[in-house]
């Protein structure tokens, strides 16, 4: 969400958390408690239904949704740099998942 709303970590953090810890909390350094995660959902308008929602289809049946939050955020702040290293990276799986070859 944070990823499709343009912010970055310090931003997400919002105050609530130090943006070293909340960046813990991304990587799965850290965990985090739920009244936090709410607190800093709720700071942004973020709809704590959907937020878990999306959690749970992210770990069932969307394998690439990082990747597709990545693309998003790349996107909104116009970082073709970035957008190119993806396609690259999407390129690279393709090639060893299915032996394809691209361009």
């Amino acid at each position: 969400m944070r990823l499709h709303a343009g912010m970055n970590q310090t931003q997400m953090a919002a105050g609530i958390v130090t943006e070293s810890f909340y960046s813990k909390v991304e990587r799965g350094v850290h965990a985090i408690d739920a009244d936090v995660l709410i607190q800093i959902l709720t700071a942004h308008h973020f709809d704590v239904t959907t937020f878990f929602a999306q959690i749970t289809n992210q770990q069932s049946t969307e394998p690439y949704f990082d990747l597709a939050g990545k693309i998003t955020y790349a996107q909104n702040n116009k970082d073709l740099q970035t957008l190119d290293k993806i396609e690259q990276t999407i390129e690279n799986r393709g090639r060893s998942r299915y032996g394809l070859r691209f361009g």
